[in-house]
């Protein structure tokens, strides 16, 4: 799941913030403001029910992330930092001195919708990078099984027992791919492709090994 909403403050003082879903974000933002020293450096990760309330102090700013806590830690500060360059880039750091609560809704709350979108879409392409990353692990697996076949002359009944267990292997990463399908229609074709002509490269392979086994290709 996604970053769900985001802010930037001066001390305790929201100055933007922006959510891209419906909830009670701003008081528990409240509360983690007056917890927080935004004098000095800092990164640090909140768990509350069922989400992380990440936070990034810097030059008298706090900049806070809440997203599902499934949501990879490492994009959620690789965007608190990218808001942070873009602040501080600009001419709003110098005003926020004296700004009054929710001042920059205007000029930055599209900044962090903006950023919002595009580090969620970044989990979906992580999402598609372990898949694909899972499909090669099962082609190894594979090939390292029918060269284990080759080296002790496995007999014909384990052989078979081997190839159910990889055409299931199989069928349960199509699942996986089937379900991601929902967001990332275009790519996980890629990935449902893969799958298919991995499993029929690992079937012809299989096959040309048991007919070499039961002598198919001797002449007679």
């Amino acid at each position: 799941m996604p970053i769900l909403y985001s802010s930037v403050a001066r001390d305790s003082t929201v100055l933007a913030d922006h959510a891209d879903v419906v909830g009670n974000f701003e008081a528990a933002t409240q509360q983690i403001l007056d917890r927080t020293d935004s004098s000095k450096f800092s990164r640090h990760t909140y768990s509350v029910n069922q989400y992380n309330y990440h936070v990034l102090t810097k030059q008298g700013f706090t900049f806070l992330a809440i997203a599902d806590q499934d949501f990879p830690m490492r994009i959620s500060f690789a965007y608190l930092e990218k808001v942070g360059e873009k602040f501080f880039s600009g001419t709003l750091s110098q005003r926020a001195y004296n700004a009054k609560p929710y001042e920059f809704r205007r000029d930055f709350s599209p900044i962090l919708s903006s950023c919002i979108t595009q580090f969620n879409k970044t989990r979906e392409v992580d999402n598609m990078s372990e898949l694909q990353g899972q499909v090669e692990d099962v082609k190894g697996v594979m090939n390292q099984n029918i060269e284990k076949i080759l080296e002790r002359g496995e007999n014909l009944e384990q052989l078979q027992q081997r190839t159910s267990e990889l055409n299931l292997n199989a069928n349960r990463f199509q699942s996986q791919a089937v379900r991601l399908r929902r967001k990332m229609w275009w790519q996980n074709q890629k990935v449902v492709v893969s799958l298919i002509a991995a499993t029929i490269i690992i079937i012809a392979i299989v096959t040309v090994v048991v007919c070499w086994q039961e002598g198919v290709f001797k002449k007679k």
